[in-house]
């Protein structure tokens, strides 16, 4: 099964890594357009998430009335995300921790701004005969089901460490979320940590919650979902985080104003139930910050306190060391240098929110 599953994935990648040679020329061709005035040409990747505002202003046409024409790719994992920047294939990725990793092998990659936080949506569900009834009951969870590189392994390290436990301690099994449900039904794990709408699902159909990464995380949470790009990119196209900004906010104001419209981008794009759908973009909505939170000292999701994102990247970083995931921390000097916030500083000084 897991050689089958390896087969696939490559295969995958391959034909992912195909598409991204097709459309390469694209940044050029949109070097080309603004310059006559029409629309920027570009190629944008997207790992699978639940990406409230990105899905929204791609739907409602939000980008392409800014004059940006991007053509976008959707990735399962982040591996082929990473050779399509390393290509120079992608000019604009929205994903979570891939990004770590990106700066980590050296690939340059420059923040625009948070599309969302996944902490508020991920933590650890069991069974629903498990006798666990808190993150401190997590050594009678049996196998644990964690997806290795990923936030989730980032939230089990920690959940292990708020049970007084070492990670080394839990029986681990290397599975992607989607499959949990089959694996509790099979009773091939015991619990598993998780993202939504995954989460969410799982506890729908009857499996325990017991918490959330806001509960056991240091500082509430490390995994920040984020739009960011090339350097080399941004800096031939200044225009573009303004107008990916204006459209963000556009789609924001929809979802304020309206939280259904974020439920059915969910079941549309993702592929799920309306009850899982308004579950997660509850969530999402309750911790999603506004532009000048991203700029304010004293908030999680600050660009500029070293208390906001560095602290999240870095305490990413520095766990996938422990984990041996990567071989050694991300620079903090490197992760500081990517959290660049010119953009957001000018689209909130030009009445952007």
């Amino acid at each position: 099964m897991l050689k089958k599953k390896l087969l696939a994935a490559a295969a995958a990648a391959l034909v992912l890594g195909s598409s991204l040679t097709a459309c390469g020329n694209a940044a050029e061709a949109g070097s080309n357009n603004a310059a006559s005035g029409e629309a920027i040409k570009f190629n944008w990747g997207t790992a699978q998430g639940s990406y409230l505002a990105f899905y929204v202003a791609s739907e409602r046409g939000y980008f392409q009335a800014e004059g940006l024409d991007p053509t976008f790719q959707v990735f399962q994992t982040g591996t082929p995300l990473l050779a399509g920047l390393e290509s120079k294939s992608l000019d604009i990725v929205t994903t979570g921790l891939a990004s770590v990793f990106a700066l980590g092998q050296g690939i340059p990659l420059r923040y625009i701004t948070l599309e969302g936080d996944a902490s508020s949506a991920e933590g650890l569900v069991v069974a629903k005969d498990s006798p666990i009834a808190s993150v401190k009951d997590l050594a009678q969870a049996g196998k644990i089901g964690v997806p290795t590189g990923t936030c989730a392994q980032v939230s089990a390290y920690h959940a292990a460490a708020a049970a007084g436990l070492k990670y080394s301690d839990l029986d681990t099994v290397n599975i992607s979320p989607n499959l949990f449900a089959n694996a509790f039904e099979s009773k091939s794990i015991g619990a598993g940590f998780s993202w939504s709408p995954y989460l969410v699902d799982l506890e729908q159909q009857g499996n325990k919650l017991i918490g959330f990464d806001t509960e056991w995380v240091p500082g509430g949470g490390a995994c920040p979902e984020m739009h960011a790009g090339r350097p080399e990119f941004l800096d031939a196209h200044p225009e573009v985080p303004q107008k990916m900004l204006r459209a963000l906010s556009k789609a924001r104001a929809d979802i304020n104003a309206d939280s259904n419209v974020a439920t059915q981008v969910l079941m549309k794009r993702l592929s799920v139930s309306e009850a899982v759908a308004k579950e997660t973009a509850r969530r999402y909505i309750a911790a999603q910050p506004t532009l000048q939170d991203e700029l304010d000292a004293g908030t999680r999701f600050s660009f500029t306190d070293e208390k906001g994102l560095l602290a999240q990247l870095t305490l990413a970083s520095e766990t996938f060391a422990q984990l041996g995931v990567i071989k050694t921390p991300v620079p903090v000097d490197t992760l500081k240098a990517a959290l660049d916030s010119r953009y957001i500083k000018a689209a909130v000084a030009a009445g952007v929110k």
